[in-house]
């Protein structure tokens, strides 16, 4: 695995080692690389890669058109199983008029291009991916268009004007001529990326993908075993890091009764005393898991001064429903349409009941877990 992703000295036009992120893996000569890594500086991502560039301007940070009209999307946000992925290909999609279907997403690497959202923070979770990105990621997709449209009236030496778009492909209606994607990816790699105020979003009666079922992007490896986990990586001398919570929110460790005892256990590196957790480290995750199920943890109840909202010792959900069954509050009629009040004095016969579900959490079958690595040069990965 290659560390030099910054080569000192390197100058424009000279190819930059991009290896060890795959920024841009398997991409074939003549792509439109409008990917992460490109030299900065010249005529094609000067228009986007400003210090003042709006969001969703920096074309470059985002797509990769390859020459078999597929396209490559690092995408802001994490897939957890909730269909961001396959979203963001629809949204982007939509806007460069390809396919969904054609999308390869992947995650985007760290960095300030990726910033998006509405609320200025780069976060997935609190069903925000789409409705803080929406405008954003739409944004992209036309630029792009537009950048293959403009290669594509040097190419088939007609007015801008003249031009449209079919999924994949750049259109000249009036001769009957057409370029694909992947045919316009080279030349349009030299375009400059328009000015965002002059991009013109479609409107929503035109839509082919946004807001219509489509193929999920990730079901298939999901299903066949194909997709890497975090569980799944491996690296040379990595440990095992397994971690016990405390009983409730807000509690804290006092002491471990066999801290000696699991140290000791067959492959145990080492135990660590975290917020609220305790975790051992060991050379395997079988190793780690038993190691950290057998510590004798004494816990404490948070202290009055917590700034965490601790959980109480008698919380249940039953009670915490009947809670909030008994709170007042002004009444909504948020979605009421019609006469409801006439309709339901005037019915026959009225059913009342009321329903309720258990206190949890929604969540991804596989925990949440991380791969870190610390490098010779001090740097974290």
């Amino acid at each position: 695995m290659n560390t030099n992703e910054i080569i000192p000295g390197v100058t424009l036009g000279e190819p930059i080692n991009l290896s060890r992120r795959r920024f841009l893996a398997s991409t074939a000569v003549g792509a439109l690389v409008i990917g992460f890594g490109l030299p900065l500086g010249t005529s094609r991502v000067q228009a986007a890669t400003g210090a003042a560039a709006e969001r969703g301007t920096q074309v470059p940070a985002f797509l990769e058109i390859r020459p078999d009209g597929s396209v490559r999307l690092l995408s802001p946000f994490m897939e957890g199983g909730q269909g961001t992925h396959t979203a963001m290909a629809q949204i982007v999609g939509e806007e460069l008029d390809a396919d969904p279907a054609t999308f390869i997403v992947e995650a985007a690497p760290p960095g300030e291009a990726y910033v998006v959202m509405e609320n200025g923070l780069r976060i997935t979770g609190g069903s925000m991916s789409v409705r803080m990105s929406y405008p954003t990621m739409r944004r992209l997709g036309a630029l792009a268009r537009a950048m293959l449209m403009q290669a594509g009236a040097e190419q088939l030496r007609v007015p801008l004007s003249e031009l449209t778009t079919q999924p994949g492909r750049v259109v000249h209606a009036a001769s009957g001529r057409s370029l694909g994607y992947g045919e316009l990816a080279g030349a349009a790699l030299d375009m400059p990326v328009p000015d965002p105020a002059s991009i013109t979003l479609r409107d929503p009666s035109q839509f082919r993908w946004i807001g219509k079922p489509v193929k999920r992007l990730d079901a298939y490896d999901k299903s066949t075993g194909k997709a890497q986990y975090t569980i799944d990586l491996k690296i040379d001398g990595m440990l095992h890091a397994a971690v016990q919570h405390a009983p409730r929110l807000g509690m804290t460790v006092g002491s471990l009764r066999n801290q000696a005892q699991v140290q000791a256990m067959k492959g145990v590196h080492s135990v660590h005393t975290l917020p609220g957790a305790v975790a051992v480290v060991a050379e395997r995750w079988w190793h780690a898991k038993r190691a950290v199920e057998a510590i004798q943890v004494e816990w404490l109840e948070a202290a009055a001064d917590s700034t965490v909202r601790a959980m109480p010792a008698d919380f249940s959900s039953d009670k915490y429903r009947d809670f909030l069954a008994a709170q007042q509050g002004p009444a909504r009629d948020d979605e009421n349409e019609g006469d409801v009040a006439g309709a339901l004095a005037s019915a026959k016969t009225r059913v009342e009941a009321t329903y309720h579900n258990q206190y949890l959490n929604h969540a991804q079958l596989e925990p949440p877990a991380a791969l870190a690595r610390f490098n010779p040069d001090g740097t974290l990965e």
